[in-house]
């Protein structure tokens, strides 16, 4: 409880590198669904049920991708440092 290893305990720790690139794996892939389900909605919902052009509703999507991507590295960098630390 003092912060200081005791001599047993051994540094083979989970690599940082694996890690990271698995929470950021697992992190992107759940976006990508997001993202193709909000898309999916977005275009149902305006273009096919609504009659909107595309062009009109294409800067919406951009701005959801833009938005989605925001959430990535914060997860990634909480979930990779609780499980570093």
């Amino acid at each position: 409880m003092s912060g200081e290893s005791s001599p047993n305990e051994s540094g083979d720790g989970p690599n940082p590198a694996i890690v990271v690139g698995v929470v950021f794996s697992a992190i992107v892939a759940l976006t990508v669904i997001a993202y193709t389900v909000t898309v999916s909605a977005v275009n149902l919902l305006t273009v096919d049920l609504l009659a909107y052009p595309i062009a009109g509703v294409a800067p919406f999507v951009v701005i959801t991708g833009a938005i989605l991507t925001i959430p990535i590295m914060i997860p990634t960098a909480l979930i990779s440092m609780k499980r570093l630390g």
